[in-house]
Order: structure tokens, then sequence, then C-alpha cells
């Protein structure tokens, strides 16, 4: 969790207890403003309208098992300043943030985990190969075309998913193959092109180490996550050496030295 996350979901944690201990003396179900004044209106209004706004906040929290009892409790010290509490705003402050920090950890253990099962029992699925790195393939459409060096471009459709079958790219749906050049990519997705001819078709499995990592990409690609993509290799494009790459060698004479000239 960010910095700046931690701290709204802080300022919603505070609020939050605060509407929680307006409503103590209302009726369940709910208050009517029937018989208020309007300055009294407008303050259960701000209330009811920034309570339902931290309510979300409060489910963006990691773990949301917290004891809202505890938390109601430490507003009310907070805000009416009562004596006698030993737990100032920065030791406060450093015991919520080192929760977080431990929650995030153990979940992404645990998605970590998930990932990696699925990795192993996918190897075991008929027609699925494994590199030595790792990247898991089938071969869904064999040909006998060519295969691409790293050096080369590629035209290529493609569909990507998250092993809860989650789509977050498609080229298919934007009616547009993608170019670029193997080495443009993932390790995950240079090791597979090279592997495949000139239309063909495959699906592979992309550990996390050959994808984004403990970084993860985005909102939709989470640290750890393995990648599962469809590829289909369209066309290949051989790298064609430019004039100003080539470079001429000049052996000076008399001397044991040579000299390169682009």
């Amino acid at each position: 969790m960010k910095q700046s996350t931690l701290r709204r979901s802080l300022a919603g944690l505070s609020l939050l207890a605060f509407i929680s201990l307006a409503s103590c003396g209302t009726k369940k179900g709910g208050s009517s403003d029937a018989g208020w004044s309007k300055r009294d209106s407008v303050a259960y209004a701000f209330g009811k309208l920034n309570g339902d706004g931290f309510r979300k906040s409060l489910s963006q929290l990691p773990d949301d098992s917290l004891s809202r009892q505890k938390m109601f409790e430490g507003f009310r010290v907070a805000f009416f300043e009562e004596q006698g509490d030993s737990l100032n705003l920065d030791r406060a402050r450093a015991i919520f943030l080192d929760y977080v920090k431990d929650v995030e950890k153990r979940n992404k253990e645990l998605f970590k985990s998930q990932n990696d099962s699925v990795l192993l029992k996918n190897k075991e699925r008929q027609g699925v190969k494994v590199t030595e790195s790792g990247l898991q393939y089938r071969i869904i459409r064999p040909t006998k075309g060519i295969r691409p060096t790293v050096q080369d471009t590629v035209v290529v459709h493609y569909k990507g998913t998250t092993i809860d079958g989650k789509e977050f790219d498609n080229s298919y749906t934007r009616n547009q193959p993608a170019v670029f050049s193997v080495l443009d990519v993932i390790p995950g997705w240079t090791e597979g092109l090279c592997l495949m001819n000139k239309g063909s078709k495959y699906e592979f499995y992309i550990p996390s180490k050959l994808a984004y990592g403990e970084r993860g990409a985005g909102k939709d690609i989470k640290p750890y996550s393995t990648l599962i993509f469809e590829i289909e290799l369209l066309d290949v494009r051989p790298y064609q050496e430019k004039e100003g790459d080539k470079k001429e060698i000049i052996v000076l004479k008399g001397k044991n030295k040579k000299k390169t000239k682009k």
C-alpha cells in the first residue's frame, strides 16, 4: 500500500469511527431529520456522506478483520483528548504501518504460492513442454515457417490472461496485430517467440520471473503473477543492418593497432 493510500485509509477509519459514535444515539435503521435545526441536518448529512465513503475506504485495507470496537475506542480517546493514554500518535502510526506491511507480505506469499501451483499443475497437461528457464508452452497450430531471431521484428496476434482467467490484453479485440522487436518484450515472450514458426499458434504459461516478477504491472498484473498467453505469429521481418551500423576496420601500417571506423 502506498503512503498516500495509507493516509487516506487512516483518515477514513477516523471519520468512520466518528460516524459510528454519532449514530449510537439514534434508533436502529437510521434517523429522520424532522424537527432538526438546519445546522444539525447539515452536520448529520456531512457525517453520512463521509461515512459511506470511508466505509468503502476501510474495505480496501489488505485485511478487513480489524475490531470495529477497538477502532472506535481509539478514535474516542483521540477525538476527545482523553488523558491517560500511553499510545501516542507516532507510535499508533508505526503500529498501523507495520500491520499493513505484514498483511501485504502474507498476501503476496499466498498469491505467489497459488501461481506456482498453477504452473505445477499445467506442466502435467498433455502436450505441454517446459524449457530450462521454466517457460511452459503448448503448440496449438504447428507450421514449418521460419523462426525469428532476437534481432528480428515480428507481427503477432495475442491474448493475455492471469491465472483467474481475467483478460488484461487482447490484440484480436482491437482488430490490429502488434508489431515489435523480439527483444522489446518480457523475457518469457522473447524466449517463446524464438520457439515459434511463422504462421504457428502457441499457448504459453510464463512464470513471474520471466514476466514482471515482484513488481507487477499496473492494476491487472499483480506481483508474482503467472501470465497465460495465446500467441499467433503472423509474420517475421528479418533484421536488416542499417548503413550507419556497418563498421570498417583499418589496419595502421607499421603499428600493431587497428582502428574501427563507422
